[in-house]
């Protein structure tokens, strides 16, 4: 009998199938599990598109001690093989003093949300500050510009659009720095600000995990393929 004949034979191609059905079974999880773990964070992307400050007025056209920032926040997922979850993320918006301190006016929340593969997403709104823009533009120390932070924090998990298997919870802290017109309260840019951020990662254990997993492999399974093999071996000898 040829090796043609070898290979057609109905057992072989069982047997053959079962091994590599096994080996798939058992090493393709793993391998998913540390891509997510490593997967990039510059996949994600955040940045104010919008930024403005307005003091707020009375009834009386008095001038109140709040004034109202207007914000539109865009995030986007460029990742082609994740998607990702957010917790909810925490706005909190400050200014710098002549002094370079940076003290908190407002907070805000945006709730989390699930955001698909190659996805933008906007949010749009307000936050009432707890000083007036006339006040915070005295304290800056330039005649022209006012400089705001913004922070995000949150916690992001990603998910493998096909398997769905998904990442550990990572925290996830974003900033930035805006000026604002001292007389127009808007920014003084008209293009998009990007948020520089930071993924806090968990100690990278995944390849420890992995060789944990190959050792358990080569102590109970590959034993069991190879007396696979060596019975249909056998079983042809036996044939011919």
């Amino acid at each position: 009998m040829g090796r043609s004949a070898e290979l057609q034979d109905p057992r072989v191609q069982y047997y053959r199938c079962l091994y590599w059905g096994i080996v798939f079974l058992i090493l393709v999880p793993p391998l998913i599990w540390i891509t997510m773990s490593a997967v990039d964070q510059s996949s994600i992307k955040f940045s104010l598109e919008d930024y403005y400050i307005a003091g707020v007025e009375s009834n009386d056209g008095s001038n109140l001690n709040q004034s109202i920032i207007y914000f539109k926040h865009n995030l986007a997922n460029d990742g082609e093989e994740t998607g990702i979850y957010y917790d909810n993320l925490n706005l909190t918006f400050s200014y710098y003093t002549g002094e370079g301190i940076i003290v908190p006016v407002g907070n805000y929340t945006i709730p989390g949300f699930r955001q698909g593969v190659k996805a933008e997403t906007d949010r749009k709104d307000f936050v009432v500050t707890a000083q007036g823009w006339q006040e915070i533009s005295n304290m800056s120390v330039s005649s022209d510009v006012v400089v705001f932070r913004v922070d995000l924090a949150t916690a992001v998990r990603f998910r493998h659009y096909i398997t769905g298997i998904k990442s550990k919870r990572l925290r996830t802290m974003a900033w930035c720095k805006v000026e604002v017109d001292r007389i127009t309260g808007k920014k003084k840019s008209n293009k998009a600000i990007q948020l520089k951020h930071m993924i806090e990662r968990h100690p990278n254990c995944g390849w420890i995990i992995f060789a944990f997993i190959i050792f358990l492999l080569s102590v109970f399974v590959v034993p069991c393929l190879v007396f696979i093999c060596f019975g249909v071996v056998f079983d042809y000898c036996m044939d011919n």
